[in-house]
């Protein structure tokens, strides 16, 4: 399981998800709906969306188990 982070989150990355990520992800279902789109668009960056939010989270969990100070005493 992982353990509780002491320090709070950065209020940037916060405000950056929601002036970024909201009005990205209203779009895509506008655009989506949109009849000159080709049909088979909205499932492809739907697809590129999910892939990209895995490897995001993959580099942060890297991230954070590189920065975990060593257990000398674990063998």
């Amino acid at each position: 399981m992982s353990q509780p982070t002491k320090e709070p989150a950065n209020p940037i990355y916060i405000l950056a998800a929601i002036t970024l990520g909201i009005p990205a992800l209203l779009l895509i279902p506008l655009i989506g709906m949109n009849p000159g789109v080709q049909e088979g668009t909205f499932a492809t960056v739907l697809g590129f969306l999910l892939l990209s939010a895995f490897v995001t989270a993959v580099v942060f969990e890297i991230k954070r188990l590189a920065d975990q100070p060593s257990d000398a005493d674990h063998h």
